[in-house]
């Protein structure tokens, strides 16, 4: 009984700190869908991607969006028609670094660790969004990666049949319901992969001891930076709950460098969210995520072990 107040308490916790978020987001894609404006954001971002990457990076950085929160802003600008590149850079990002991240780490682990988890965050948020770009215009990565929700396309089709021959008034109508039918489909389809990975997180938290990373970390090993991006796929170290469980494994003797894979790898590659990113986009891209984070934090690690 103690353990399903505790999963109950925890993922409504998270709901409502998410609800602002995930409501603003399902309503600017909703809307985006509804009037169809992808068309001119594409035109927008036409010839522009290099240029967008840094700026969505730099974005994703100081956004204070967790791995899971940023799912349903990924969504919003996939269905506006945003090029994979920046989103990819932000999605990458975002995680991985915010504002109070920034200082919390500053304040616990020290300015050389604050800076060099920001430069780290960055630099593989650059990377991503480039090699996303290259593999786009290779034709690696397809147009469309947003996996179809309810009812999208036969809503389409209804939508389009309606609005033959009516006074703008009744234009209008019609789009306000089917705004309301794209938010609705959207945010089903969104909110129930949301709330799996809230239940996951719940499990996580409760029965994956930090001692059990604690034992597995707290030293200096060759195979430190990888091990430790492995094991924060189980252990859910978010940007801001990694910071005091890092400490303590430092004072047991884990590396900088190993330390900075942790933070990196346990806030992007947890098991909630990769199951949120796996339900909202094709395999493909899942696959690329997955592989910038784990790379990306193992990179990290070894490189400031050795600089």
């Amino acid at each position: 009984m103690e353990i399903i107040i505790y999963v109950i308490q925890f993922v409504v916790g998270a709901v409502i700190s998410l609800a602002p978020f995930f409501l603003l987001s399902i309503a600017v894609a909703s809307l985006i869908k509804t009037f169809k404006l992808e068309v001119y954001f594409e035109k927008a971002f036409r010839g522009r991607q290099i240029a967008s990457v840094p700026v969505a990076a730099g974005t994703g950085a100081f956004s204070p969006l967790c791995s899971c929160g940023v799912i349903p802003a990924i969504a919003a600008m996939l269905a506006a028609g945003i090029p994979m590149a920046p989103i990819m850079a932000f999605w990458i990002t975002s995680p991985l670094m915010s504002p109070e991240s920034f200082v919390l780490t500053y304040s616990i682990l020290g300015k050389e660790m604050a800076v060099a988890r920001l430069v780290a965050t960055l630099v593989i948020g650059l990377v991503a969004g480039y090699v996303t770009l290259y593999l786009t215009r290779s034709g690696f990565i397809e147009k469309n990666v947003l996996k179809v929700f309810g009812g999208r396309e036969e809503n389409g089709a209804n939508q389009a049949f309606m609005e033959q021959g009516l006074t703008r008034r009744e234009l209008m109508l019609v789009r306000l319901i089917q705004f309301f039918l794209n938010m609705k489909n959207m945010g089903i389809f969104i909110g129930k992969y949301i709330l799996i990975a809230f239940f996951l997180e719940a499990l996580i938290t409760r029965y994956v001891p930090m001692s059990w990373v604690a034992g597995l970390l707290g030293n200096e090993s060759e195979a430190g930076p990888l091990l430790a991006a492995l094991i924060g796929v189980p252990a859910y170290a978010s940007s801001i709950s990694a910071m005091p469980v890092v400490r303590g494994l430092m004072d047991l003797g884990m590396d900088k460098g190993t330390a900075l894979a942790f933070m990196i790898g346990g806030a992007a590659t947890s098991i909630p969210a990769m199951a949120a990113v796996y339900s909202i986009v094709k395999r493909k891209v899942f696959v690329m995520y997955l592989a910038f984070s784990l790379v990306g934090a193992v990179g990290a690690g070894y490189l400031y072990r050795l600089f």
